[in-house]
């Protein structure tokens, strides 16, 4: 079985987007590029990977060596122990404590950051947080 942040991990959620459609449908089209990195205590990517939302559906999810010419809107930015407890929280609730959504976290932006090089398209984030949220909730449906 895949595990987090694995592309394989993220395809397995978007599988579970599809069978869940109406619920996305109703948070609205989503077209954005981002990648999810794991940070290790040096402040070095330990791992990431790169995925691509287009309409209601996970059109793509690959390591970040295998996405050349990847152009993300955003990077999300956090350590294994911050994604790990937002998962264990999914796991347990079927969604994290408020404090510890991406919207709170990014918020606040000490455990969990975003880095962009277009501020326009960072925005992406904030328009298309909850269905980012939502996405990640679905791995509640995922054994771990």
């Amino acid at each position: 079985m895949a595990e987090f942040p694995d592309a394989d991990w993220f395809l397995a959620l978007g599988r579970l987007m599809e069978a869940e459609g109406e619920s996305f449908r109703r948070l609205g089209y989503a077209e954005v590029r981002f990648i999810v990195r794991v940070v290790g205590e040096d402040g070095r990517a330990e791992c990431a990977t790169a995925v691509e939302l287009d309409g209601y559906k996970l059109e793509r999810a690959v390591a970040l060596e295998d996405a050349a010419g990847f152009d993300p809107d955003f990077t999300i930015c956090a350590s294994r122990a911050v994604w790990d407890r937002m998962l264990d929280e999914i796991a347990r609730n079927g969604r994290p404590e408020s404090r510890h959504t991406l919207s709170s976290l990014a918020l606040v932006g000490e455990e969990l950051w975003l880095e962009s090089d277009d501020q326009l398209r960072e925005d992406k984030y904030y328009r298309y947080n909850q269905t980012l949220q939502e996405l990640l909730n679905l791995s509640g449906k995922i054994p771990r």
